[in-house]
């Protein structure tokens, strides 16, 4: 079962310290953790009565934030390999239609242990299959039951009243009236002893601005952390609309919002962005596919408000590892193109591994409301750590030599050893240990698998009886889309 500890001293390890202008050192000390907090970081240390986790050979990181993550979808995996941002929305979004509670129970479950496998410690989960409060309850209670740190986005979804065959209708009602109740009422409630914090996810600005204003009152008035929106400037399915301007002119933005995507954004929207300081989520595996434009995640305009997230684990790799990765290494290829292009070389990279680390722990945990509990290895922080065995055939040497680049660019999720969340571990000996639920005690990782396939099976029997390219018409229709922004390729 999950080892929950009173006290907990991580011995003999070697550290990543975030200093001064967030500046990662390496360094060989002793980390004492008390009531899921960091107590004290040092050399040395002894504490009677702690439970010492020999560290030697192993490498504690911060653990990983993303901010921008689908997690429902475990049972869409799969689909999307192919897939550009039209294709996804029926096969993925709108497929929220064949999920039951507890469908959803399951994926969120699924999904969150696949984050927690690799390193991330802390989700920003858009969670828009939300077709009732049951369904919302079922999401809320996988996160509870899987352990991770989670703001749970309470969000709105394109909702279909009917799908066959033959054809498909988009309900007419997109708010109903138990959603801002059912949210309200969560958000007013403690989960997880705070490990578990409400927020809000929010596509529906077509409703206008007197809907809009009355929803963005009423979810701050309850509480809610946060605040997210999908958003890409000048995309021929997002509309000629900024949601930046929206926000601005209907006085919704604030701090406490968080773009996910924001590619290609202008240089006025970006001045409306940081007057009102919000912050974005780049998911570069994602961005990249379906055409979004390149991730802004090192846009010198955001540098002090970007962080990274998955998007969608349907679609890909549901680890942080790969979105540092990819989001570096494309950022590099497109800035060192314009050289190249002049028979020239840059002398040195631009862009670095400790930048590309950095947005997967603390300017992620500062993204989402969570720089002054995670992020960083600190006193006074949660004690969430990712902590890699050093020794692997990827890591040897590379960690001696580098530790942050070994993680960037050598690391992969079997080199992670072990996962602590709020001084909880979760995974140990590099496997995920099980989860306490609330119906059926604990379950291991096989138990979930088994409920997993069944589901997966279910919801792909009832899809292949859904008609999706008459649910491609349909969005076209509702979006307004023109259909010639859309060459086919050849």
């Amino acid at each position: 079962m999950p080892n929950s500890i009173n006290s907990m001293l991580l011995k003999g390890g070697i550290a990543l310290i975030h200093g001064e202008n967030d500046i990662v050192t390496a360094q060989k000390i002793d980390i004492l953790v008390s009531e899921g907090k960091i107590e004290r970081i040092g050399e040395s240390i002894e504490a009677e009565g702690a439970e010492v986790i020999d560290c030697t050979g192993k490498l504690i990181s911060p653990g990983f934030v993303d901010t921008h993550h689908h997690c429902w979808q475990t049972q869409l995996k799969g689909r999307h390999a192919n897939h550009m941002l039209l294709e996804y929305i029926p096969t993925g979004n709108l497929t929220a239609f064949l999920f039951g509670p507890n469908d959803v129970y399951l994926g969120e479950l699924g999904g969150l242990m696949e984050l927690i496998d690799a390193g991330v410690t802390t989700v920003v989960d858009h969670c828009h299959a939300i077709y009732s409060p049951e369904h919302a309850d079922a999401a809320l209670k996988a996160t509870v039951e899987s352990g991770i740190r989670s703001v749970f986005c309470y969000s709105s979804a394109f909702l279909i009243s009917e799908w066959d065959q033959n054809s498909i209708s988009i309900d007419q009602t997109p708010l109903p009236d138990w959603f801002l109740t059912h949210l309200v009422k969560l958000a007013s409630q403690k989960h997880a002893e705070g490990r578990v914090e409400i927020g809000f996810g929010w596509d529906h600005f077509f409703l206008g601005e007197e809907t809009n204003k009355m929803v963005f009152k009423t979810v701050r008035d309850a509480g809610v952390k946060l605040i997210t929106t999908h958003w890409v400037n000048e995309s021929p399915i997002f509309g000629p609309r900024s949601t930046i301007t929206t926000m601005d002119q209907q006085k919704l933005a604030g701090p406490d919002v968080l773009v996910s995507h924001g590619n290609q954004m202008n240089d006025e929207d970006a001045t409306i962005f940081k007057k009102h300081g919000m912050s974005v989520s780049s998911t570069p595996m994602t961005e990249l596919q379906m055409g979004h434009g390149l991730p802004i995640c090192y846009d010198p305009r955001f540098e002090d408000c970007a962080s990274l997230g998955v998007d969608c684990h349907s679609s890909g790799s549901g680890d942080m590892i790969t979105q540092m990765r990819v989001g570096l290494q494309a950022e590099r290829g497109v800035f060192n193109q314009k050289y190249v292009e002049q028979g020239k070389n840059p002398s040195t990279c631009k862009h670095t591994v400790e930048n590309a680390f950095n947005l997967a722990t603390i300017k992620g945990a500062r993204a989402c409301k969570l720089g002054d509990k995670v992020g960083s290895i600190a006193v006074g922080k949660s004690a969430d750590f990712v902590i890699f065995d050093t020794e692997t055939p990827a890591m040897i040497c590379a960690a001696k030599k580098d530790p942050i680049a070994a993680i960037v660019l050598h690391s992969s999720i079997r080199d992670i050893d072990a996962v602590i969340v709020d001084g909880v571990v979760r995974k140990a000996g590099g496997k995920l240990l099980p989860v306490e639920t609330k119906e059926k005690g604990l379950w291991d990782w096989k138990d979930i698998v088994a409920h997993l396939e069944e589901s997966y099976e279910n919801i792909e029997g009832k899809a292949k009886r859904l008609n999706y390219e008459e649910a491609t018409r349909t969005i076209g229709a509702a979006f307004h889309l023109n259909w010639d922004n859309f060459p086919k390729v050849k």
